[in-house]
C-alpha cells in the first residue's frame, strides 16, 4: 500500500484503542486474528461501517479462555477506546475524558496500532452487507457480549424437569437422581434476542388440508417473522447476524439458529412467487457463507443429514416446478450458486423432479420448541 492510499485510510477509517491487554492473547477483528504483542494498543484505519470485534483470554500455561465478542458501527473518524479488566478477563468502557486525550494524540500511538486488515475486507463485507445498527441492537444481548460460553445458572425448582432428555442408558422410572437435578440455564441479559417463530406453524382456522400444506411450505412462519422486523430483508440479515455469531464469535447457539434460519428459507415456497428479489439475495448471502465455513463443520453438516444440500435441493425443486416465470435476478443467481457448489463441493442437482423415497422432502417442524 503506498503512502497516500494508507493518509487517506487513516484520516478517513477510524481507530480503537484496547489498553492493557495481556501479551499472547488472542484479538482479532472480522476476517482477522492475531496474538498480541507488549506494544499492542488497538487496531487503526478501520473503515467505517459495521465490524465485529472478538477476543479470548489466555493464562500463563497457554490455555484459552471461551471466545468473547461484541459488533460495534464505527463512524468516519471515530475513536473508541476500552481497556482490558483483568479480575473480571473482559473489556470495559473508560471515562469520556480518557477517550478525548487518545483521540487527541492518536498519531502518538501510531507504532502500537495494527492496521485493520484491509486484504479481507471484500469476504467481510460480504458477510455483513444487510447488517445495520437497528438490527445489531434488537439482536444483541443486553450485556452487548456475544460469548462461546454463556454461564449457566439453575431455574426454579418447581420447574417440571421430566421435559428433558435423559441422556445414557435409562435403568428405572427413577433413575438415580436425576428428577433432583437442575436445569441450566442462561441469564436472560446473555442470551441472543433472535426472532422467534410463531407457536403454530399454520394460521388459525386452517382445515386439515391447509394444515398438511403449512407442514410442507414454510413460508406462514418466514412471514409472521419478517412482520416483527422493521423489514422483510432484516429477516435475511438475521441469517447473516447468526452465521457471523457462529463463525466469529464461536456460538454454538448461532450455528442451529443459522441452520434453522436456512430450513426455513429453502422450504417456503409460495413466499418465492410474493418476493423473488429476496430470495435472489439469499443465494448472495448464502454463497458469502459457504466460501467462508470451516470444512470441519461442513463435514458435520453433511453427516448429518446433510442440511445445506437437502435444503438447496428442495429449493432449486421449487424453482424448477413453479408456474410462474422467474426474474432474471432470481434465475441467474440460482445459476451462479448451482455452478459455485459444484465447483467447490462437487454437489450436483440434477433430476430434481425425480422423487424417492431417500430424497423426499422431509416435514420440517418449525414450532416454537424445535426452532
Amino acid at each position: 500500500m503506498d503512502q497516500d492510499t494508507a493518509m487517506k485510510l487513516y484520516l478517513n477509517g477510524a481507530t480503537a484503542f484496547f489498553l492493557d491487554i495481556p501479551s499472547g492473547m488472542e484479538f482479532g477483528i472480522d476476517m482477522m486474528s492475531w496474538a498480541t504483542g507488549d506494544k499492542f494498543k488497538g487496531i487503526k484505519m478501520i473503515p467505517p461501517g459495521i465490524h465485529f470485534i472478538y477476543y479470548s483470554a489466555t493464562d500463563k500455561y497457554g490455555n484459552t479462555a471461551p471466545r468473547c465478542g461484541f459488533f460495534h458501527g464505527f463512524k468516519k473518524g471515530e475513536c473508541l477506546v476500552k481497556k482490558w479488566d483483568t479480575e473480571n478477563e473482559m473489556l470495559v468502557d473508560v471515562p469520556r475524558l480518557e477517550i478525548v486525550q487518545y483521540k487527541t494524540n492518536i498519531l502518538h500511538f501510531d507504532d502500537c496500532l495494527g492496521p485493520y486488515p484491509y486484504e479481507e475486507l471484500s469476504k467481510w463485507n460480504g458477510l455483513s452487507s444487510l447488517l445495520t445498527n437497528n438490527l445489531i441492537l434488537r439482536l444483541c444481548p443486553e450485556t452487548k457480549f456475544i460469548r462461546s460460553a454463556m454461564e449457566l445458572f439453575p431455574t426454579s425448582v418447581k420447574e417440571n424437569t421430566k421435559k428433558r432428555r435423559k441422556w445414557g442408558p435409562i435403568r428405572s422410572e427413577t433413575d438415580v437422581g436425576y428428577e433432583h437435578l437442575p436445569n441450566l440455564v442462561p441469564k436472560e441479559e446473555n442470551k441472543i434476542r433472535f426472532t422467534e417463530p410463531p407457536e403454530c406453524h399454520y394460521p388459525p382456522g386452517s382445515s386439515l388440508s391447509e394444515i398438511t400444506k403449512y407442514s410442507l411450505d414454510t413460508s406462514y412462519i418466514l412471514d409472521n417473522m419478517a412482520e416483527k422486523h422493521e423489514s422483510k430483508i432484516d429477516l435475511l440479515a438475521e441469517l447473516q447476524f447468526s452465521y457471523i455469531c457462529f463463525l466469529l464469535g464461536l456460538s454454538y447457539e448461532s450455528f442451529e439458529r443459522w441452520k434453522k434460519l436456512f430450513q426455513l428459507f429453502c422450504m417456503s415456497k409460495d413466499a418465492i412467487a410474493q418476493d423473488q428479489n429476496f430470495f435472489a439475495k439469499f443465494f448472495i448471502a448464502v454463497r458469502h457463507q459457504l466460501e467462508t465455513i470451516p470444512e470441519g463443520f461442513l463435514v458435520d453438516i453433511v453427516e448429518n443429514n446433510n442440511v445445506i444440500y437437502n435444503g438447496l435441493k428442495e429449493l432449486f425443486r421449487t424453482l424448477e416446478t413453479c408456474d410462474f416465470a422467474l426474474e432474471d435476478d432470481l434465475k441467474d443467481g440460482t445459476i451462479q450458486i448451482k455452478r459455485f457448489l459444484q465447483q467447490k463441493f462437487g454437489w450436483e442437482f440434477n433430476g430434481l423432479n425425480e422423487e424417492d423415497d431417500d430424497e423426499a422432502p422431509v416435514v420440517v417442524d418449525c414450532t416454537e420448541d424445535s426452532f
